[in-house]
């Protein structure tokens, strides 16, 4: 008898080799040679497969038996290493749990800081951002009605007490700098367009020296204009480098974890299952299920048939030879 020969130790390969002794598995082998695949022999490959199972069987036992003194070592290893863990962590548990709680309420605090930090940030870049805005916008005027319209909106923005809150105050003062250039603009327009008027007056009365007086005139308002477009966006830009509004910090303590991982939840389970189906795993409740397949069973549903599709669930006979 040919018996199986691995690098193993010795003790156990020899108890697996008694258990193919004692099941018989030479005589199996020799069988094996000699079976005829036929259906006149399907009794004797059937009672050849039968065998073969039983000195698997017997490997299985042989297995079970052998690993049971391992497995009670292993065991007794685990329970002493949780015995002495346990010395360990009766004595950092409470301390862990207050440390936490600590580091997590300093973790709070530092979010809040720069939350509100965020927001004056936020407020400030608004105040500072409209203002460079309304001064381009002075600057493009030509007429007016355009430069009122302007005003407007700058008057506008100086009576939204809820958007700039504690700092309405400093949103009011930018934009009347702004009220202030806008009204010496305003002058200014209001002079080129009465040249303008008077212009055409000299023209209807053939008064050709006023009419060249007032072109004259009008040269230097245009390049009156064109300078105070200049001054009022450099006004804007220079004020909004040199504003500073002060952001409090509390001083709190550097804390630093022992290991920081990203870990996700669910929070819309149908969501997932429409956008990012590719992210679930599709899996029913065996037990629910076997529950329903004996109902089905029970009531003669199946009778009669191979298979039986109900809710998306296939109900099939599966046969093994």
């Amino acid at each position: 008898m040919s018996t199986v020969s691995i690098t193993m130790p010795p003790a156990i390969a020899g108890k697996f080799n008694i258990a193919l002794t004692q099941s018989k598995f030479q005589q199996l082998a020799d069988r094996a040679n000699n079976l005829v695949y036929n259906e006149d022999n399907l009794e004797a490959i059937a009672e050849f497969l039968k065998d073969g199972r039983a000195v698997i069987k017997a490997i299985s036992e042989t297995h079970k038996e052998g690993k049971a003194e391992a497995l009670k070592i292993g065991q007794e290893w685990d329970s002493a290493k949780r015995t002495f863990e346990g010395q360990v962590t009766s004595i950092l548990d409470n301390p862990q749990i207050k440390y936490t709680k600590l580091c997590q309420e300093v973790e709070l605090r530092k979010q809040k800081q720069e939350q509100e930090r965020q927001r004056i940030v936020n407020i400030k870049n608004g105040i500072e951002a409209n203002a460079v805005n309304f001064a381009k916008q002075i600057a493009e005027c030509t007429t007016s009605v355009q430069l009122t319209n302007v005003e407007r909106n700058i008057n506008l923005e100086k009576t939204r007490k809820d958007k700039y809150m504690e700092f309405y105050d400093n949103a009011v003062e930018r934009y009347s700098e702004l009220n202030a250039l806008l009204k010496t603009q305003k002058e200014t327009v209001r002079e080129l367009e009465d040249n303008a008027r008077k212009q055409e007056e000299a023209k209807k009365a053939n008064d050709d020296a006023e009419l060249i007086r007032l072109q004259e005139e009008q040269s230097k308002q245009e390049a009156k204009i064109e300078e105070a477009k200049t001054v009022v966006q450099e006004v804007a830009i220079n004020q909004s480098m040199k504003s500073e509004i002060p952001v409090a910090q509390e001083i709190i303590p550097e804390i630093k974890a022992r290991r920081t991982t990203w870990r996700y939840e669910v929070v819309n389970e149908k969501e997932v299952m429409k956008k990012a189906p590719e992210l679930v795993v599709f899996s029913i409740d065996e037990e629910k299920v076997k529950a329903n397949l004996k109902l089905l069973k029970d009531s003669d549903q199946l009778e009669g048939k191979t298979e039986l599709t109900i809710n998306g669930i296939r109900y099939y006979e599966q046969k093994t030879f």
